[in-house]
């Protein structure tokens, strides 16, 4: 394989900007935020800015995501119909308008569901693109072509940026080996991320064709996709449909209803057959190939049975949980795939564009307004918590605070505002303000959920534990007197280098944070068991021989016990843990070592 020579990389480059100059901007900008994130995770520390800002990047990567497949969207419609250059850039000016409203109105981070929203719009978006520039009739062929070009362009792309990134990779590994040059892993994630955002997204787009009316008069077909789809794709769907036929005779001889895994069987067959019908479908009617519309009838015949076993699957977990997103969309796409295989069976002109644009329509309206997902799924949740919290019923009872926390994930505290006179909305902002991470944020809003309804939560998922936070009572003020260096060396992020009067140090943290680690010239001088600190103070703790400070569940500890010294090559070397976090579960403390710890150290370094 040949990469692309540089000249030839140039030319398409300027091409790109010119044809398609915002969402150049764009691929940049997601770039940037990429890399940006990639060094806040190595370098900076954890303050809540920190965290702000890393949440904040993420985001940014996402909107960039839907921005550019929105308005390549629309300009490859304008392109299609001639658009002088002020209305284009009138249409992408309103585009662009639409992208940043998203921006404020999404917030992904705290609340699953605009996570969702986001996942529908970029699938909506990227349908979009396959068909907006043949939004008339009479155009399959170029519809075909067009798309035929999309995924030999996005296989290329993705081959391309493959290589060149191993490429890239193993000279980073041959100058850290031969030079010692202490390339970090960071480094390797920057490169991805700039080949991957970067390189593979504007070598894709300057491969598009500009020439889209002249492909309605295009009739060439790539074999490699007839032997791609006859062996590959075919045995493939054969294979979902050979275990879903036994499955369902299964059920029928057992008289059981169908488990929850069986709809993503029927998802993927319906995948594989659809995919391999639109990869042949200019072949169709050529000499030799009457196998095609036999397959073609086979298929949506064989989906029939497939999507009243679809039905069955998601309607006993419906009938028993009821709707979320995932269900939701579960459902969509049965009642889609019956209206499609209703549809080609007995339709006569079968026009192939009918999948993405019924496709993309579907997506944009489970996103927003009463009919969505969102919608559905909160309504659905909100009259089964309402129906529960008035019920006795032992499975009611266990079942609610699953429910709770289904609605505070996907909707935020506020959601259960029917339920309680306080003011959520109030106390929502409170926790996110009190707390940096994300998580944390929301265990105290079900905590606060559960408090507040009287509910107590017994089951697996969500088992009694204490947020348990040990200050060391000599140093929680850092005293560094007699020390000729200090170094902060907390437990994220992780690893960290430092070169101190010729030695290198390296400070580490891993296990989930429940030891540290301290090397000078690669020589490993302390490793220090947190968690078996931890588990020390909690037998400290049932003795009741820790003293409390101001703050709930936080203790001052021993600040001997929390220090730790080693002298190596004329230096001494000394870890100062001044605070250390971690989850305590009463029931068992065996699960202290399978959860994320959290301390705050410092490395005090003294030239004897």
């Amino acid at each position: 394989m040949k990469l692309p020579s540089l000249n030839h990389l140039y030319t398409g480059l300027i091409n790109v900007i010119k044809r398609f100059p915002l969402e150049f901007l764009f691929a940049l900008c997601a770039t940037f935020c990429w890399c940006y994130y990639i060094h806040l995770s190595d370098y900076r520390q954890r303050t809540e800015l920190h965290e702000e800002l890393r949440d904040t990047l993420i985001k940014c990567i996402m909107m960039m995501n839907l921005a550019l497949a929105f308005m390549l969207a629309l300009d490859l419609f304008a392109e299609r119909n001639n658009y002088p250059i002020v209305k284009k850039w009138m249409l992408r000016m309103v585009a662009l308008a639409f992208c940043v409203l998203l921006f404020f109105l999404l917030d992904p981070i705290h609340r699953i569901a605009d996570m969702f929203r986001i996942v529908l719009l970029a699938f909506a978006f990227h349908l979009l693109v396959a068909f907006s520039p043949f939004t008339g009739s009479d155009n399959t062929q170029g519809f075909w072509q067009f798309n035929k070009i999309l995924f030999l362009r996005f296989l290329t792309s993705a081959l391309y940026s493959a290589v060149l990134f191993a490429g890239l990779a193993i000279a980073l590994v041959a100058i850290d080996g031969l030079f010692a040059a202490d390339i970090r892993w960071s480094t390797y994630m920057i490169v991805f991320a700039i080949i991957t955002a970067g390189f593979n997204t504007i070598f894709f787009l300057s491969g598009l064709p500009t020439d889209i009316p002249g492909l309605n008069e295009d009739h060439s077909y790539p074999k490699g996709l007839k032997i791609f789809t006859q062996f590959v794709l075919i045995p493939l769907m054969t294979i979902y449909l050979a275990i879903l036929l036994v499955y369902e005779i299964k059920i029928i001889i057992l008289w059981q209803l169908p488990k929850g895994l069986v709809s993503s069987l029927v998802l993927g067959y319906a995948v594989f057959g659809i995919l391999s019908l639109l990869l042949i479908y200019p072949i169709k009617d050529t000499a030799g190939n009457g196998w095609i519309k036999l397959f073609s009838k086979f298929f949506y015949v064989m989906l029939i049975p497939l999507i009243i076993l679809l039905t069955l699957a998601v309607s006993k977990r419906v009938g028993h949980y009821g709707i979320t997103e995932s269900r939701y969309i579960i459902i969509v796409l049965a009642l889609w795939l019956a209206a499609i295989t209703i549809y080609f069976l007995f339709s006569k002109k079968q026009n192939i564009k009918t999948i993405p644009v019924s496709l993309c329509l579907i997506a944009l309206l489970a996103t927003y307004g009463p009919q969505s997902a969102f919608s559905v799924s909160k309504y659905s949740q909100l009259n089964r918590l309402e129906r529960m919290l008035k019920s006795k019923k032992p499975e009611d009872l266990k079942e609610k605070p699953s429910v709770i926390r289904y609605l505070i994930q996907a909707h935020g505290l506020a959601i259960l505002q029917p339920f309680v006179k306080k003011d959520l909305s109030e106390i929502e902002r409170k926790i996110e303000l009190k707390n940096d991470y994300v998580y944390k944020q929301r265990e105290d809003k079900i905590d606060t959920a559960m408090a507040l309804l009287k509910i107590k939560d017994e089951g697996e998922t969500a088992r009694k534990s204490i947020s348990f936070t040990l200050v060391n009572d000599e140093n929680e003020i850092l005293k560094v007197k007699g020390y000729d260096y200090a170094i902060e060396m907390n437990t994220y992020p992780q690893p960290k280098n430092f070169v101190v009067n010729g030695h290198k140090i390296e400070t580490n943290s891993n296990n989930a944070g429940n030891n540290l680690t301290l090397s000078v010239d690669a020589i490993e001088v302390l490793y220090i068991d947190v968690n078996k600190i931890f588990k020390e103070a909690i037998l400290a703790f049932k003795r009741d021989s820790l003293k409390a400070t101001k703050n709930k569940q936080e203790f001052y500890y021993p600040g001997k016990l929390m220090q730790f010294s080693k002298t190596l090559a004329g230096y001494e070397y000394t870890v100062v843990i001044t605070s250390l976090q971690q989850t305590y579960y009463p029931d068992d403390d065996t699960e202290i070592a399978r959860n994320w710890g959290d301390s705050k150290s410092y490395l005090l370094i003294k030239k004897l």
